[in-house]
């Protein structure tokens, strides 16, 4: 029931998909293997038309079950209940695979990011967070004050922990009111998804 309701209230106040632009990033960059990493409720697999190994991770078992039981079946695709710590990367071929945290950074402490970049430097990463900006909208402030995610950073600081990575600023894309997002990709092509945001 939760996801049910998590999901409504996704479809309330979203005007773009988060996932339409992780499908371009995956078809420019010759992928096998999709590793989405705070999957929740695995929207992303309603957007794949291609055949792509999955890997969904999340903490909230609820998610894990409903994602298990909807694509029950289908043998390329996967559901752990494991945090980012927790998961272990040398399953993965690193040259075929793309790693997907879709509003993850945000939750987790500068050490739990650490962690994770020093097991995955030879992946492919996408990373879109909540970001705080010196021009910040007052609306964008108060949702920034309101969401669950401890570790909601500026951008110097993504920049900080985020060693070896590029960023874009994504200004007003995805949800019905003012909110300002940070892209942070590793290994994939620059000017190919600051074109995506243009």
């Amino acid at each position: 029931m939760y996801s049910f309701f998590y999901r409504l209230l996704q479809n309330i106040v979203m005007k773009g998909s988060f996932n339409d632009d992780v499908i371009k990033i995956i078809k420019k960059n010759q992928i096998k293997q999709i590793i989405d990493i705070g999957c929740a409720d695995s929207s992303l697999l309603e957007k794949i038309k291609d055949n792509f190994l999955y890997d969904g991770y999340d903490v909230n078992n609820l998610f894990i079950k409903r994602s298990k039981n909807k694509y029950k079946g289908k043998r390329e695709y996967n559901f752990f209940n494991l945090g980012i710590d927790e998961i272990n990367f040398e399953k993965y071929n690193p040259k075929d695979s793309i790693i997907i945290l879709v509003g993850l950074f945000h939750h987790i402490n500068d050490e739990k990011i650490k962690l994770f970049l020093d097991k995955t430097s030879k992946f492919k990463i996408y990373a879109i967070d909540a970001v705080k900006i010196h021009d910040q909208n007052m609306i964008t402030k108060l949702l920034l004050s309101l969401d669950k995610g401890n570790y909601v950073r500026n951008v110097e600081n993504y920049k900080k922990i985020l060693i070896n990575f590029e960023f874009v600023t994504v200004r007003n894309k995805y949800v019905r009111v003012p909110y300002d997002h940070i892209v942070s990709i590793k290994n994939i092509d620059y000017n190919f998804v600051k074109s995506i945001f243009d």
